[in-house]
C-alpha cells in the first residue's frame, strides 16, 4: 500500500558592544550556519533508524545507516556537498549547501537556520478530487531542546514540522522534528506517515569527522 510520508526530514541576537565614549564597536560576528552542519568532505554520521505506531512508544528496529560528505559538485552554478547514504526518507544522495546561513538542498528547500525563527518554510497542501486533504509547512523553533540519546545527550534547534489533515477538520496539529545540534549536524529525526501518524525515527548513534569533537 502506498502511503504519503512527510519528513520531519534560533536565535542569534546582534549585539552591538559600546565604550565608555559612546563610540559603536564593530559588531560581534553572527555564527554560521555550518557550525550546526559540519559539511566537510569525509565527515560521516551513523544512525539507527526505527519504525513506529501512532503513540510513538511501540518501535521496531529497522537499520543502520550511514551518511558521508562524499564530495563538493557544482549544480546550476552552484557549490553543494554531495550526501550519500540512505536518507529516512527519499531518494539518495542528497546535496546541500550554506546559501547565506540557510542549509538548503538542490530544490531549493530549507532544511535548517540558525537565525530565522519566523520564516514559514516548505509549505505545501496536498489536493484530490479537488479538495485539500493534507497541509503541513515546517518553522525553526528558537529555543533550545536537550535531546537524550543512548550515547550522549545534545542540546539542538529543531526545525519542526506542523501537518494537518482533513480528517480531524485540520484542527489538530501533528509534528515531526528534525534536530540539529552545534558541531555536529542532525542527531535526531522523525518523518510521520500522512495516513496514521505513525512514522520512522532516525537517531544519531556515532560519527567520524574530520575535525575534533569530544566524543
Amino acid at each position: 500500500m502506498n502511503r504519503i510520508i512527510i519528513i520531519a526530514t534560533i536565535t542569534i541576537a546582534s549585539l552591538v558592544s559600546c565604550n565608555n565614549k559612546g563610540n559603536t564597536a564593530d559588531p560581534i560576528k553572527q555564527e554560521s550556519v555550518l557550525a550546526y552542519y559540519p559539511l566537510t568532505v569525509g565527515n560521516l554520521w551513523i544512525y539507527q533508524t526505527s519504525s513506529c505506531d501512532s503513540t510513538w512508544e511501540n518501535c521496531d528496529y529497522t537499520s543502520i545507516d550511514t551518511n558521508i560528505v562524499a564530495k563538493d559538485t557544482l549544480i546550476n552554478g552552484l557549490t553543494y556537498f554531495k550526501i550519500e547514504g540512505k536518507k529516512l526518507v527519499g531518494s539518495e544522495p542528497h546535496f546541500l549547501r550554506d546559501s547565506l546561513d540557510y542549509i538548503v538542498d538542490n530544490y531549493g528547500k530549507v532544511r535548517f537556520s540558525n537565525k530565522d525563527f519566523s520564516t514559514i518554510f516548505n509549505e505545501e497542501f496536498v489536493i484530490s478530487d479537488n479538495d485539500t486533504i493534507y497541509h503541513w509547512y515546517y518553522k525553526m523553533q528558537e529555543d533550545p531542546i536537550v535531546v537524550e540519546l543512548p550515547f550522549r545527550t545534545f542540546t539542538c534547534l529543531d526545525n519542526k514540522l506542523s501537518f494537518f489533515r482533513k480528517k480531524e477538520n485540520f484542527e489538530f496539529e501533528f509534528n515531526g522534528h528534525s534536530f540539529y545540534s552545534k558541531g555536529f549536524g542532525l542527531v535526531y529525526e522523525t518523518a510521520l506517515f500522512a495516513s496514521s501518524t505513525g512514522g520512522m525515527k532516525r537517531e544519531l548513534i556515532d560519527y567520524q569527522f574530520l575535525t575534533t569533537h569530544n566524543k
